[in-house]
């Protein structure tokens, strides 16, 4: 595949994974969960998995099950990774499978990981062949520009998060409360860090005040609608004499 191919595949999947784990975290929890631990609709996890396995492992690694326990071994090792990474590197922890049978040090679990290797053989033989056909036109019906567009989007997106939790991590750690295993508190007050700057806007003013009021555990009800009307990749420290 080519890189441009690579990177759609990646970004493809990881905002399949976060409309999932929405969805499925949302019902469970009776109220909007906003999954991820960046701002942007999508979830690395499942980008880097998919497209791992699909580089990794070819459709014809012989039999069904020879390639079953191939994809479960990389599924498990990139889950691993990821958990240890986000939770050293961004002080988060966006699953636990503590008490599930038979998992390690709670970032996997056998029963998840053989769950992993179903879903992924049906990606391989059914979904990815359709998704790739879109991709390949979506590539070339943009000339290569729209890749660009959303690996400089996506990158700005991982920079500012790391850049906001390494400058930030002790006001986000006591933001943080030990129930809020979505890691609401820290998108809220990443964005209440965004908006403080620029108090000059009345709606930004709004949403401010809306954030003051809200206690620790914050949900993220509206997270969805504040991020699409209020971009924060532009903003900048305005000078008190500025009007």
């Amino acid at each position: 595949m080519s890189i441009e191919t690579i990177f759609m595949t990646f970004i493809v999947y990881a905002f399949v994974g976060w409309i999932w784990e929405s969805i499925f975290c949302s019902i469970k929890d009776r109220h909007f969960v906003y999954r991820g631990f960046l701002l942007g609709p999508y979830c690395p996890v499942y980008g880097f998995g998919v497209t791992a396995v699909l580089l990794l492992v070819p459709e014809n690694a012989g039999t069904l099950l020879n390639l079953y326990f191939n994809v479960v071994v990389i599924v498990t090792i990139i889950e691993y990774i990821t958990s240890w990474l986000l939770e050293k590197v961004f002080n988060m922890k966006l699953w636990d499978y503590t008490n599930v049978p038979l998992n390690i040090g709670g970032r996997v679990a056998v029963s998840v990981s053989l769950f992993w290797g179903i879903g992924c053989l049906i990606l391989i033989k059914i979904i990815n062949p359709f998704f790739q056909t879109y991709i390949q036109l979506f590539i070339n019906n943009t000339k290569g520009i729209g890749p660009i567009i959303l690996a400089i989007l996506f990158l700005a997106d991982v920079v500012t998060t790391f850049t906001f939790t390494m400058t930030t991590k002790k006001e986000v750690e006591a933001n943080i409360d030990e129930s809020d295993t979505e890691n609401a508190a820290i998108k809220e007050y990443r964005l209440k860090h965004l908006f403080e700057n620029r108090k000059s806007s009345k709606g930004r003013t709004r949403i401010l005040q809306r954030l003051s009021q809200r206690p620790k555990n914050l949900r993220l009800h509206n997270l969805n609608r504040i991020v699409k009307n209020y971009p924060n990749l532009t903003f900048k420290k305005m000078k008190r004499n500025e009007k």
